[in-house]
């Protein structure tokens, strides 16, 4: 078990590209190479046992064809050797050559003509006696040019009939000659003089049936000495050819691509076979597209897993490389993120584990943070909050002790509209120190902005007014504490006071399909389109404002913090006609009064 351990260790020591190096290797491109050069041997060696039993089947044809073309001519030797009538007619002595000719004419002429086939060039009798005249089928035999070929052979054969090649130089059709002869001794009763049959075979046909297997094999027919009578490829039809001495002894017989076949074990074809050389073009071709092949599939077979196997681990290398140096970045106390394709895999998954982690230590810092600065704040707080209770201890009183001198000197005096204002004054200062900041029911609310508007209705008297359409249903509802006021006023401040006549401010609070819609409409100058657009970046912005609409961003902050996002806060203005302020609550967000 510490001995596995052990390995294992070892192999984690290996570096990752070297891993997949060693995988690559023994895996694919070894196992790869080594497939297919087995399969080329085992094709190599398929293709030479195929061609060499082609070269078999050829070798048999041919011979076939060679032996039956030989034994035809046996048998009609025979048939001539068994016909009566023609030994009398060869048997008798002439007494002139025109009795010869009479009996030539009436008799003999055509005698051999019916034994002619395909195969047979020519057939003719040799004989002795010299009554007869040569001529044609008829050859009287002597010494000299007239002599039968191979009949001393023929002569110490105990089978009367052999197969003989010889060079026939004179006659018309000169060359090579396969001829069957064989005695005529058939009747005793005629034998005055010696018959003999020559039959000569079509040597062109013997050339037909060699050449037709020249695309794979080169093949020669040899005769008992070892001499080639015919070879394939060396003699068309209509040429003159030569017997050729050409023992087959020696290197070539040991060639694996020779193949010897006998024509067979009778006395006449004793020693006479046929030899095919293969012609190794063929072969070679044959073995150069099977190596192709297997170069081609080899190939294949390497680049296509080489790429795919490049991108996988290129993909997983890339990745743990990546991964490995932010965690060595985090060892140096720099938290950054990895901004690479997670993937969904394995390794994808450390990633966003990993800048998982990055984040909720980004987010450990930064509440570390807040919390410093929030006990710097509360520190800070504390003494603002003690100071304010060393101020306010006297202010309030201060007010509201004024206010009440006044509201006595006014009521001593007769000023109505002065001790209605001082009033409102007091109570919208009371409402703004004594109340916290929370929600509250919309008519609160309207009572607080109610308060407001009557104090600009005093200020500028005929030259302003405002109006309340209030939907009854909407009076209960809950709404945040100064989230109606602050668009008044800064209606008034920027949309009023700059006209000079008919200022008219209206405040609605209707309820619709989906929620409350409460809205501020002026009538004042208005704003263009980019001071709009300028107004509502400024008020989502955390940048101080410089042109003031300080109540608007309260209004919308507060609105956010109530309600999460969920508030709709919009401002429609035109240059000129006026300004619309509000925002719509959804039902969902809504409470009633308590």
């Amino acid at each position: 078990m510490r001995k596995k351990i052990w390995m294992f260790h070892k192999v984690n020591d290996i570096p990752l590209r070297s891993k997949f190096l060693l995988i690559y290797v023994l895996s694919i491109l070894l196992p790869v190479i080594t497939i297919n050069l087995f399969f080329y041997q085992r094709t190599s060696a398929d293709i030479k046992v195929r061609e060499q039993e082609n070269l078999r089947k050829s070798m048999e044809r041919a011979a076939g064809e060679l032996l039956g073309m030989i034994d035809e001519s046996v048998a009609l030797s025979r048939m001539i050797a068994a016909d009566d009538s023609l030994y009398e007619a060869l048997d008798r002595t002439y007494r002139s050559p025109v009795d010869y000719y009479n009996e030539y004419h009436g008799f003999l002429r055509d005698k051999l003509t019916r034994y002619m086939s395909a195969n047979i060039l020519e057939v003719r009798i040799y004989t002795d006696n010299q009554t007869i005249q040569t001529g044609s089928h008829y050859i009287v035999m002597d010494q000299g040019a007239t002599s039968l070929p191979g009949l001393k052979q023929l002569e110490k054969t105990s089978g009367g009939i052999m197969v003989v090649d010889y060079n026939e130089t004179s006659g018309f059709n000169p060359g090579t000659r396969i001829s069957v002869i064989g005695k005529m001794d058939t009747y005793d009763s005629y034998a005055n003089y010696a018959k003999y049959s020559k039959i000569d075979l079509e040597v062109s046909r013997v050339y037909s049936i060699l050449n037709r297997e020249t695309d794979s094999l080169q093949l020669r027919l040899v005769d008992g000495t070892n001499r080639t009578v015919v070879s394939s490829g060396d003699i068309t039809e209509g040429n003159s050819g030569a017997l050729v001495d050409m023992p087959m002894t020696g290197d070539n017989t040991k060639s694996e691509y020779m193949i010897e076949k006998s024509l067979g074990n009778l006395a006449y074809l004793k020693g006479w076979k046929l030899i095919g050389v293969a012609d190794t073009r063929h072969l070679d071709q044959l073995l150069e597209e099977a190596r192709n092949s297997i170069l081609g599939l080899l190939a294949i077979s390497i680049v296509v897993p080489s790429v795919l196997i490049y991108i996988i681990l290129r993909s997983y290398h890339y990745r743990v490389r990546k991964l490995a140096r932010h965690m060595e970045k985090v060892r140096n106390e720099r938290f950054d993120l990895i901004d690479i394709h997670e993937g969904r895999d394995e390794i994808g998954g450390l990633i966003r584990t990993f800048n998982m982690m990055i984040g909720m230590i980004h987010s450990l810092i930064n509440d570390v943070y807040k919390l410093e600065i929030r006990q710097k704040d509360l520190e800070l707080d504390r003494v603002r909050t003690e100071l304010s209770m060393l101020q306010s201890q006297m202010n309030p009183h201060f007010l509201f002790n004024t206010l009440n001198a006044l509201l006595v000197v006014s009521t001593k005096n007769g000023y109505t509209e002065v001790i209605e204002i001082i009033k409102s004054l007091s109570l919208l200062m009371r409402q703004l120190l004594s109340r916290s900041d929370n929600l509250i029911p919309l008519q609160e609310e309207l009572q607080f902005t109610t308060l407001y508007l009557q104090i600009e209705k005093f200020r500028f008297g005929e030259l302003f007014d405002y109006t309340f359409d209030i939907d009854p249903e909407a009076t209960t509802l809950r709404i945040p504490r100064m989230s109606i006021q602050p668009l008044v006023e800064n209606a008034c401040k920027h949309g009023l006071q700059a006209r000079k006549a008919g200022r008219l401010i209206k405040v609605t609070a209707k309820l619709s399909e989906s929620g409350l819609d409460v809205r501020v409409i002026d009538n004042g100058i208005g704003m263009d389109e980019g001071k709009l657009t300028q107004l509502l970046r400024d008020m989502r912005s955390d940048q101080p404002l410089d042109g003031g609409h300080v109540g608007l961003r309260n209004v919308y902050r507060r609105l956010e913090l109530f309600y999460a996002g969920d508030v709709n806060f919009t401002i429609n203005s035109e240059a000129g006609t006026g300004t619309d302020a509000g925002y719509h609550i959804p039902y969902a967000r809504l409470e009633l009064k308590e």
